[in-house]
């Protein structure tokens, strides 16, 4: 008799074999993948494919062809005539007969007539539709590039599907493809191994695999509640009930109430949140703030520094980054530096002062929770500008403090979601600043060289062709350094409004064009927040 992981290989394997075997021409390469993944050793996989190669194993190519075999097995049984001694090729075709079965049962079998891509595609939309045989199977054979395409990536979200359903044969795969969740697929699989009474076989898999602190991990109780329930079943790996049991935001409390809930409208409302969002930390490229401002380098490191310690966001003592100017221009500036450095994140752009009671309510339309992409790092470039109505203050002021995004509660549906993932940073007018300051570590913008200045008058010039669709946008020769005597926002204001009014294809910007947009020549200007300016005129 074969032990319960030889078993359940070579079921695994014929399961594989039986749907879209008949179009691999390398039978050993997938026999030792499934050897490897169930812990066989290389002596025992050897002798076992030299088994499952001989000519009555072979012979047996259809559930019609193993019940033949049976009744001739049965027949000379009956009458006293030995069939054969080979009790181990016996076991090999009745767990080749067994797959058979299963594939046949979840209509994963395919006509001999049938092309390579109809049994592919009939596989590949068995595990779509969430069959938890079909994503065990189509999850290694991708992995491996074996019959289908090699994908690594996807193969091994099949496989972490099955796995996350409580599928031995999942959590067996996810150990060898997933190295890094290793922890919590042992504690998984040890349940499932206790539950159907191969305990003892687990120790093979801890000494292959290593070490685990027991009881962190609440997912499989949960799934086997439901299981014995019918609420959810064991072969069909539902979605929305894994990203409900398996969300990192929420607490097993509010797991279980949703997930065991008879009330449909309910677990709906709680499914569309954004579930799956995780606390891993985004990397961002230091040099992406390289030359930002070159004549500023200590404003420059301390941003750095700040962003040096995101992966602190969670503890209840981080104050989020707030970067402090009365012009709208350097703090936009900042936050499409932020942008470039976090390009492979979702950064959301939230204006304060725009947001109404709406915005605020404790549902999943709260502008904190639909504003998260569940699936990337989230930045939140939270932007004070002008007057801000005290009640909007107040709420984005408690979500700025870790201890209240890690537990911000919902009424419809009444959970508490963990939202301190989410990075914070705030963009501010130095009025909102001094309420900022007790929650926020400030970074003040230093005012501009007339250097700066030259140089983003520049680059400002290039940036607007391209918006405006212009073939050729110049500047006369010495206007910028005319421009230099105004704040960035006046310049970039003008030079906006004059492209505007006379946009062309090709266009040269003189001081006739762009000078009666700032006001009187010698005039200075000083942007006051994000709603307007004040004007301090200077001799």
């Amino acid at each position: 008799m074969f032990d319960h992981l030889t078993e359940t290989m070579l079921k695994s394997y014929y399961i594989a074999e039986n749907t879209v075997g008949r179009f691999n021409p390398d039978k050993r390469a997938l026999f030792f993948v499934y050897a490897d993944i169930f812990l066989l050793d290389k002596e025992e996989a050897e002798r076992l494919f030299a088994l499952s190669q001989t000519q009555e194993v072979l012979e047996i190519q259809s559930e019609q062809e193993y019940h033949q075999y049976l009744r001739m097995k049965q027949y000379l049984s009956m009458n006293a005539r030995s069939h054969r001694e080979d009790s181990e090729l016996d076991e090999i075709i009745d767990l080749k007969g067994t797959a058979f079965a299963m594939a046949l049962n979840f209509q994963l079998m395919v006509s001999a007539k049938d092309a390579r891509t109809v049994a592919c595609e009939n596989l590949t939309i068995a595990a779509e539709n969430g069959l938890v045989l079909a994503l065990n199977a189509l999850g290694v054979l991708q992995s491996e590039g074996i019959v289908f395409l090699k994908d690594k990536e996807n193969g091994r979200k099949k496989i972490l599907c099955a796995a996350e359903w409580n599928s031995e044969e999942g959590l067996l795969a996810a150990l060898y493809y997933d190295p890094i969740n290793r922890e919590k697929y042992l504690e998984c699989l040890q349940g499932c191994l206790v539950r159907i009474g191969h305990a003892e076989v687990f120790e093979r898999v801890v000494e292959q695999y290593g070490p685990y602190v027991k009881g962190r991990h609440g997912e499989y109780k949960l799934l086997e509640k439901a299981f014995r329930q019918g609420i959810i079943k064991r072969d069909m790996y539902n979605k929305s009930y894994a990203r409900l049991v398996y969300s990192e935001i929420l607490g097993e409390r509010d797991k279980e109430t949703l997930v065991l809930t008879p009330n449909k409208e309910l677990f709906a409302e709680a499914s569309s949140l954004p579930l799956k969002l995780g606390h891993g930390t985004a990397e961002f490229p230091a040099q992406a703030l390289d030359g930002i401002r070159p004549d500023h380098r200590e404003e420059c490191d301390k941003v750095l520094c700040a962003l040096g310690n995101i992966d602190l966001r969670a503890l209840a003592t981080y104050r989020p980054l707030c970067f402090v100017s009365d012009s709208k221009y350097m703090l936009d500036y900042y936050a499409a530096a932020l942008s470039r450095c976090f390009k492979t994140s979702h950064v959301e752009r939230i204006e304060i002062c725009d947001l109404v009671d709406y915005d605020f309510e404790p549902t999943k339309n709260n502008i904190f929770v639909r504003s998260c992409d569940e699936d990337v790092f989230n930045l939140y470039l939270l932007a004070f500008r002008g007057e801000i109505p005290e009640k909007a203050f107040d709420h984005v002021k408690n979500f700025l403090q870790s201890g209240t995004r890690g537990k911000y509660r919902l009424n419809h549906p009444g959970v508490v979601l963990d939202l301190s993932s989410v990075l914070p940073v705030c963009f501010a007018d130095r009025e909102n600043a001094k309420k900022l300051k007790q929650y926020c570590d400030l970074i003040r913008i230093a005012e501009l060289t007339a250097r700066e200045k030259r140089l983003l008058t520049e680059k400002a010039v290039r940036e607007k062709a391209a918006v405006y669709g212009m073939n050729e946008l110049t500047m006369q020769e010495g206007l910028s350094e005319k421009l230099a005597a105004y704040g960035m926002d006046e310049i970039d204001r003008a030079i906006d409004d004059a492209v505007r009014e006379h946009r062309a294809k090709t266009l040269c910007l003189t001081e006739s064009l762009v000078l009666p947009y700032i006001g009187s020549i010698g005039a200075k200007r000083k942007a006051y927040g994000f709603g307007g300016s004040i004007h301090d005129d200077h001799e």
